[in-house]
């Protein structure tokens, strides 16, 4: 029996399709649920775009997508209390597979839920597979959703 599931949301609606199968879960088991979003560094993304490169300037994006990143989280947490499971967010900043296998550690949860793009291809070979790369480095169990 799972007591605690991470559900790891990247904002997109692929992303999201996860949701419906990790409130079930969390439902049949009497679980909570820990919705997880990651946000990646704000200065990289921005520096490549030709952005101002000001260290404040990076700290005011940073955090403007931190902000964003928990409303987020709210939301969706607010349309997960009719599950009866207690719904908890957090964001982290970071590599993704990276930090949902330390937040997984670190929480101490029974499963990782999460969805997959389904790249294939190039696509693939340019951006990974994060679903890929947390099965590799967790030997908790992972609930896979085909976005």
């Amino acid at each position: 029996m799972f007591k605690h599931l991470l559900v790891t949301l990247d904002g997109t609606p692929q992303g999201e399709a996860v949701i419906p199968y990790a409130a079930d879960l969390a439902r049949a088991m009497r679980a909570d649920l820990t919705l997880l979003r990651i946000v990646e560094s704000a200065s990289a993304d921005w520096s490549e775009r030709g952005a101002i490169g000001k260290a404040s300037a990076d700290e005011t994006i940073r955090s403007l997508f931190l902000e964003q990143a928990q409303s987020y989280l709210e939301r969706v947490a607010a349309q997960l209390a009719g599950t009866g499971a207690a719904v908890h967010t957090t964001v982290r900043q970071g590599q993704p597979a990276r930090q949902i296998v330390a937040a997984a550690r670190e929480l101490s949860v029974d499963a990782i839920a999460m969805s997959t793009h389904s790249r294939r291809g190039i696509g693939r070979l340019m951006f990974g597979s994060v679903a890929e790369q947390v099965l590799h480095e967790t030997n908790l169990p992972v609930l896979l959703v085909r976005g």
